[in-house]
């Protein structure tokens, strides 16, 4: 299973976008392919209003998610990376890797967390993510992992 293919990974600046823009670009991919709903990304914006900033799950990163819809078709997950920090929430929760994870049961997605949480605890590969200056940059680091 490829964690995430080039065609999931996004990059822009950052500058002018709200973290509910963000969560909202970082979707995209799977909306186009009709993998999710909007209701599915309403109710992960939802959930942040509701709950706060918990799905901030280490410096500069996110993982956007809600509880399983029937319009969630396909365990996926993309990444959006932003070049400036977005406050998620607040100033104290600053983000520029909003990763949005879709999952249409309560299991189907561990593999995909598993294949993430390898990546995203190499500070080597967490420097890199960050410092990556384009979607091919990105890609490739998924590639190797």
């Amino acid at each position: 299973m490829k964690l995430l293919p080039q065609s999931y990974i996004q990059r822009v600046t950052g500058t002018g976008l709200s973290w509910q823009d963000a969560i909202t670009l970082s979707a995209r991919p799977l909306l186009e392919q009709q993998l999710i709903g909007q209701d599915y990304i309403d109710s992960v914006i939802r959930v942040c209003e509701e709950k706060g900033p918990y799905m901030n799950i280490g410096p500069q990163i996110i993982l956007a998610h809600a509880r399983p819809l029937p319009s969630t078709r396909e365990a996926s997950i993309t990444l959006l990376q932003t070049e400036t920090a977005i406050p998620l929430i607040n100033e104290k929760h600053p983000v520029r890797l909003w990763f949005f994870l879709a999952t249409p049961d309560d299991i189907s997605h561990v593999a995909i967390l598993e294949k993430l949480a390898t990546v995203l605890m190499d500070p080597d590969q967490m420097q890199n993510l960050l410092a990556a200056g384009s979607v091919e940059e990105l890609a490739a680091i998924f590639a190797a992992n």
